[in-house]
């Protein structure tokens, strides 16, 4: 876990970054959407998470040999599924797009839920036609594979977080219509 980190110097002070700008502009956004204010932050966050692993510069960047001009690679494949045993950059971009998958499923009205998840899908894919685009990250190449595990970790998410909700309502709605056991004097 820390070889990823390594590889990645940029990305902590990036996250604190996104997320005091989540946390600025999360008020507004929930009033202007009527969500509530901590579903809208934790989209923010996760969608700043996301940003700062993926369009920082890589450790590979301030090589002089980055600083090269490099073409960029164009890959069309599925995922490996049985990489996904061990911790490599398959299981590593799930993890990542999975937060982003509960905070959508943590947005409370089925429109927000609906345009959070479009919205996280389609950053699935400008993440890697940025990296395409951008020689500078070091991360030249646009992989649809990668494009897949993101969504597969944005699906993972929103579904564990909607049964969850879902159980939680069921379970609440059960408590109300039980009679009380309790006599009265």
């Amino acid at each position: 876990m820390t070889r990823y980190l390594h590889a990645l110097p940029y990305a902590l002070p990036a996250f604190g970054i996104g997320l005091a700008i989540a946390f600025v502009v999360a008020t507004h956004l929930a009033r202007r959407l009527g969500e509530r204010r901590v579903p809208i932050f934790c989209w923010l966050s996760s969608l700043a998470l996301v940003a700062s692993l993926t369009l920082t510069p890589s450790g590979h960047a301030r090589s002089a040999e980055a600083a090269l001009p490099s073409s960029g690679v164009w890959i069309w494949a599925l995922p490996n599924l049985g990489a996904f045993a061990g911790v490599n950059w398959q299981s590593m971009n799930l993890l990542m797009f999975l937060p982003l998958g509960i905070a959508c499923g943590l947005l409370t009205r089925r429109s927000t839920i609906a345009w959070g998840t479009v919205a996280a899908f389609a950053v699935s894919v400008l993440v890697e036609l940025i990296q395409y685009a951008a020689p500078v990250l070091a991360r030249s190449q646009f992989n649809s594979a990668t494009v897949l595990i993101g969504w597969m970790g944005i699906i993972g998410g929103l579904t564990v977080t909607l049964i969850l909700r879902w159980l939680l309502a069921k379970g609440m709605e059960r408590r109300h219509r039980e009679p009380s056991t309790v006599d009265s004097p």
